[in-house]
């Protein structure tokens, strides 16, 4: 059995967004990892990018994490920047202040495909965390920019191969085109490379770790 809760989003939304999430968890068997799992509206509402956070049970007996994923209501409307090409997004610090009177979120925008790819996509890279899929402790700081974005492409390739929502592929190139061609050519090898993420040619988080030398650098 897990938890599954949304919280701080705007009542109509979290209301809306549970069922989205139970079968998201189930389609993942979250449960085998999971004791908890909450979708927390982010303090700063126009956030651009989600973050996680792991936490121990205060049962001793529980082996498994509880998860908090914090995001922005935007995440799950027709305009959510989790899917726009425009990458990588504008960092916290450079972010316009949320204005004082914040605007609620209206119903009209929300997207059913985007809030599907959204939570599995996320779910799915949670559970790489938890089951030790990624070490994020072996990544060098000037690795992680790269890291993330190409392991992003492994987690939607999985997600299509087993027939679940996620990004497209379109998507996933349009993100990696932007990040690396601002630093570089992108040549043949390059897409190459990003094939070989998409199809699973790379599995090993070491494999795609090693394949960053041999992409423009950032």
């Amino acid at each position: 059995m897990i938890e599954l809760n949304c919280k701080g989003l705007e009542g109509n939304l979290c209301q809306h967004l549970l069922p989205f999430l139970e079968a998201a968890a189930g389609s993942l068997d979250l449960a085998a990892d999971f004791f908890s799992f909450s979708v927390v509206a982010d303090d700063l509402p126009d956030a651009r990018e989600p973050w996680l956070h792991l936490k121990k049970s205060p049962d001793p007996a529980e082996t498994r994490l509880g998860g908090i994923l914090f995001c922005a209501e935007t995440c799950f409307s027709r305009s959510t920047a989790a899917t726009t090409s425009i990458y990588p997004p504008v960092e916290i610090w450079d972010q316009a202040p949320a204005p004082l009177h914040h605007i609620q979120f209206q119903m009209e925008a929300f997207s059913e495909a985007r809030t599907k790819a959204f939570l599995h996509h996320e779910l799915l890279l949670a559970r790489d965390l938890v089951r030790g899929e990624i070490v994020p402790s072996a990544l060098a700081n000037g690795q992680i920019e790269a890291f993330s974005a190409i392991w992003a492409v492994t987690v939607d390739g999985r997600l299509s191969r087993l027939g679940l929502p996620g990004y497209s592929m379109a998507q996933r190139r349009s993100q990696f085109s932007h990040l690396f061609s601002g630093v570089g050519v992108l040549l043949p090898d390059h897409w190459q490379i990003f094939q070989s993420l998409w199809d699973g040619g790379l599995v090993e988080w070491k494999d795609v770790l090693a394949v960053i030398r041999h992409l423009p650098r950032l």
